[in-house]
């Protein structure tokens, strides 16, 4: 498959960047006054054992293409076995998902919504973060993994989508192949990946069993071009590492509940809020059309929130843009389970473009509204959902929101109003993490 040999260089750069990186930032002293939370935590306690200093670390590395978005990021098309002591690789192997699924023997029952659109019937690793909330998908991955045979005992799982790839490549410059006559660049190099897999190995007469070797050649130019350029030594590595944590491009749970609550602090854990307890809104997308689609997909948010009536309101309008043109491999109509995350005991009044009735569904302490959605390539098309909220928020001194970005998805353009009598409050942003708004009532 594609995605492994994507992930094998992704992989390589990045398990550095996540533990023996950290500890080299630590080491340099990078880290320091970088994250105004962390001297009121125990990061800079546990970052020596999560390197393996004094014990050996075992982490599963899960894949996701997030060019095939799923609930916590992406695709798991791969995934990788990891050990580490005094923050060096002692071994690394990768693994093919799909064909590690192959060999499991145990039946279970799939999410409706998998069942349904993707036709299966049988839920196994490969699709086993269908939840949001990264701890318990990866609980779920790991647990799918030991159900297929899976042996080794894990200290951590660690998901890393595929757009840290580009995002890599966009501070250590363009990747020369003279073996391929081929650049790769950042703006473009996971479709470029993709296609030499899919299309191109065959214009250039190569065997279908060596397309691999363009992803071994991206591997050695990548990482040659770290070392070349003294890579660790520049404080740009510092705003890179930090802003794939804090985008939810790496998600990291540990089983050591210590060392869980400190990334949960600093909220590199992909969790869903249970705490909070004001208004609450998380948008959660599924590509269930098996092509990359969502590559194309831009989305904008509306969301209203009425205190006018007795009852709270909130109306949610998302406009996504379909970009892609004529279908290909590469792209077709954005195919999506579309999942909305609303405060508990919230009552949905209508939802608009949908193309089924709408599940409920309550989990992390939130009601959640499921729908089927289609969006055409290069088209645009709004879903609208109108519900009412619990009526405890109306009795709040302030109003409180938090949003939480999915991992997988850049960035969010969000335009929250706030209406109470002839009062209205109007804010926009750009979401790349999570985002907390409070209004105060008169």
């Amino acid at each position: 498959m594609n995605e492994l040999r994507m992930t094998k260089i992704i992989a390589a750069v990045c398990l550095v960047l996540v533990v023996t990186g950290s500890f080299m930032l630590w080491q340099n002293g990078w880290i320091e006054g970088s994250i105004q939370k962390i001297e009121q935590i125990s990061f800079l306690k546990i970052l020596p054992k999560l390197a393996g200093f004094g014990e050996e670390r075992n982490y599963l590395l899960l894949f996701q293409n997030n060019l095939e978005l799923r609930p916590s990021g992406g695709y798991l098309g791969a995934f990788g076995i990891i050990k580490i002591k005094n923050a060096g690789v002692v071994s690394f192997e990768m693994h093919d998902t799909n064909i590690f699924d192959g060999f499991g023997k145990v039946q279970t029952e799939p999410p409706q919504p998998m069942k349904e659109h993707l036709g299966i019937s049988n839920w196994q690793m490969r699709d086993g973060n269908w939840s949001p909330d990264w701890p318990t998908a990866a609980r779920q991955v790991e647990y799918f993994y030991r159900l297929q045979g899976g042996t080794e005992n894990f200290d951590g799982v660690i998901a890393l989508n595929a757009s840290v790839l580009p995002d890599l490549m966009e501070l250590i410059g363009p990747a020369y192949l003279e073996e391929f006559d081929k650049e790769f660049v950042a703006e473009t190099v996971l479709y470029d990946l993709e296609y030499e897999t899919e299309r191109g190995y065959l214009e250039r007469g190569i065997d279908a069993g060596e397309r691999k070797t363009v992803y071994k050649a991206l591997v050695k130019n990548v990482l040659g071009g770290i070392t070349e350029n003294n890579f660790w030594q520049k404080n740009d590595l510092r705003g890179l590492v930090m802003n794939e944590l804090a985008e939810k491009n790496i998600l990291l749970f540990f089983k050591d509940e210590k060392e869980q609550e400190v990334v949960d602090e600093l909220g590199w854990s992909g969790r869903v809020d249970q705490s909070h307890s004001g208004d609450y809104l998380m948008i959660v997308e599924a590509n269930l059309g098996a092509r990359k689609s969502n590559a194309f997909v831009t989305r904008e948010v509306e969301y209203l929130v009425d205190f006018s009536k007795d009852a709270p309101m909130a109306n949610l309008k998302i406009k996504f843009t379909h970009i892609g043109g004529e279908k290909d491999w590469f792209n077709h109509d954005y195919q999506v389970y579309l999942r909305i995350y609303a405060p508990y005991k919230s009552w949905l009044l209508a939802a608009y473009g949908t193309e089924d009735e709408t599940e409920f569904l309550d989990e992390f302490g939130k009601t959640v509204f499921g729908n089927w959605i289609i969006i055409p390539s290069g088209e645009t098309k709004t879903v609208e959902f109108s519900y009412l909220l619990p009526s405890r928020l109306k009795d709040e001194t302030d109003y409180q929101i938090l949003v939480q970005k999915q991992s997988g998805i850049n960035s969010l353009p969000l335009k929250f109003i706030f209406k109470e009598g002839e009062r209205e409050e109007v804010e926009e942003n750009i979401i790349k993490n999570d985002w907390e708004g409070v209004i105060e009532r008169k």
